[in-house]
Parts: structure tokens; sequence; C-alpha cells
């Protein structure tokens, strides 16, 4: 595709298409609305929705925690919306079963990336610590056995595109959002039809330091002739 068609094509989407659709695969507990809340930037609770679309406005404990055909999303960047399934259990197939149904019929135009986050890195710590040792020394142990796990994933026949480990998601203090940019620039990475790739970036509401760098680092592939798609996407991530 040449970078005249390329810039067409993004621009096309921007207007087509307002939402980025992600499946959340994980176990309870798994600290996966903590991570979601992280990429919104928010401490709100999500709005969840019916099969007919209708909000859940009176959402009771656990209603419509992992099933998979009900989205949700936050406030602070609607433009997100995220759907819930539990992990697989061994010798359970129908979680599978639902997710597989799930995937072909909204994947049908394109291929979905599949990224591995590896959460509560602090709870893999904690379990390798070692009284012995310092603090240094006890994460650098817990990040060999997180690269095992990881070689494991990866030694897969389909693989996830990429990886990343998250921690102290839970902690206001800490540096979550430089962990949640990460995630999000290997989300990016990932796409590999550039015009996805800058639609991703463009709604990212709240961060428009990625934004920024997103579009300086992608927006010269387009051509010379893209200018005003380059303040575009910047603007449609700003809104």
């Amino acid at each position: 595709m040449s970078s005249i068609e390329s810039s067409i094509s993004a621009s096309e989407l921007r207007k087509k298409y307002k939402h980025f659709r992600i499946l959340v695969i994980g176990r309870a507990n798994a600290g996966k609305t903590t991570l979601l809340k992280r990429v919104c930037n928010t401490d709100e609770d999500p709005c969840i929705y019916d099969e007919k679309n209708k909000a859940l406005l009176d959402i009771s404990p656990g209603r419509g925690i992992h099933d998979i055909n009900r989205p949700f999303v936050f406030a602070s960047n609607p433009q997100f919306i995220f759907h819930d399934s539990p992990g697989f259990e061994a010798g359970d197939e129908s979680q599978l079963t639902k997710v597989q149904a799930f995937i072909k019929e909204r994947a049908r135009a394109t291929d979905s990336p599949v990224i591995a986050i590896l959460t509560k890195f602090d709870d893999l710590i904690t379990q390798v610590y070692d009284t012995r040792l310092d603090y240094d020394k006890n994460h650098e142990i817990a990040e060999a056995e997180q690269k095992k796990m990881e070689d494991l994933l990866f030694s897969h026949k389909f693989p996830p595109m990429a990886g990343v480990y998250v921690e102290d998601m839970h902690n206001n203090n800490g540096n979550h959002q430089e962990q949640i940019k990460t995630l999000i620039e290997k989300t990016a990475e990932s796409l590999d039809d550039l015009s996805l790739k800058m639609l991703f970036v463009s709604i990212q509401e709240n961060n428009l330091e990625l934004c920024m760098e997103c579009a300086a680092k992608y927006v010269p592939f387009l051509g010379p002739d893209v200018k005003m798609w380059e303040v575009s996407c910047l603007s449609g991530g700003l809104r």
C-alpha cells in the first residue's frame, strides 16, 4: 500500500470507527480490573452493558463479571470497549468454546494480536523472597522466574505478539503509568496495519505524551502528503 493510500485508509478508519474493542482473559482476582483502570487512568468502576447494549445502572456484586458478551467501558475513556472472560480450567472446554466463537464473530476483517500480561509481579517477588538477600537481589530472582514463564508462552505454536509484566498496580504512588505506557506501546507495535496502529494511538485520551511520540514515530511512514492526518491523529487523542 502506498503512503497516500495508507493516509486515506487511516483517515477513513478514524472517521468510521471510534472505538477499540479489547478482550481480556484471565482468572478471577488476577488484577484485570485494576489494570484496566490504570489503562484508562481512573479510579471509577466501569459501566456494564447487557446484550441489547443497555447500561446496567444498578450493578449488583458479581453481575456482568466474566460474561464475555457484556461489554463494559470507563467514562474517562469510552473509546475503549472491554470484554471479560475467565481463564480456562483443565478439562472444561466451555469457556474456550465461548471465547473462540466471540473472536470468530468480532475479528472478521483482520487478525487480532494477543498480548500476554503477567500481573502482580510483586506477588512473585513475595513468593521467592529470601530474607538473607536484599530487595534488588530478590527482584532479580523474581525476574528470572518471570522470564521462564515468558519463554514458555513464546515457545507455543501460536505465541503472543508481545509480553509484559506489571507490579504494584494497586499502589497510587507507584510508577503504574510508566508500566501502562510500555503496555500500550507494545500493543501498538503488535498491530501490523499502520492505519490500525494510528487509530489505536489516536484514542489514547489519557496519554497525550504517547500520542505525540507515536505521531512522530509513525506519521513519516505515511509520506509527505499526510500532515493533516498527523494533526487529526493528535486531536483525536486529545478529545
